[in-house]
């Protein structure tokens, strides 16, 4: 799935360089690959989805592109489960 179609990205820098308890949002995928040394580790595209706003795990393409592959969690969970992380919203 073509990037574009993300609202926002989420970037758990908690596995990071840093080990911070933040997640990073933004709507620039390329400033949180920035923070993450150009890699998409962590890195999750944030769709709206029927069921509500889902987390999809990030990989690059043939060509090199940053591309959605597969689901991976509802945010509203994923938030929850990480209820002692600080969401910083890159965009404010």
């Amino acid at each position: 799935m073509d990037k574009e179609k993300a609202k926002a990205f989420l970037f758990d820098a908690t596995h990071g360089e840093n080990h911070c308890m933040t997640l990073y949002k933004s709507k620039d995928l390329q400033r949180l690959l920035d923070m993450n040394n150009g890699e998409l580790f962590f890195i999750y595209a944030i769709i709206d989805t029927e069921s509500g706003e889902t987390l999809m795990n990030m990989d690059w393409s043939y060509s090199e592109e940053p591309i959605i592959m597969g689901r991976f969690i509802h945010l509203e969970y994923f938030l929850k489960y990480h209820w002692d992380k600080k969401v910083i919203d890159l965009d404010k």
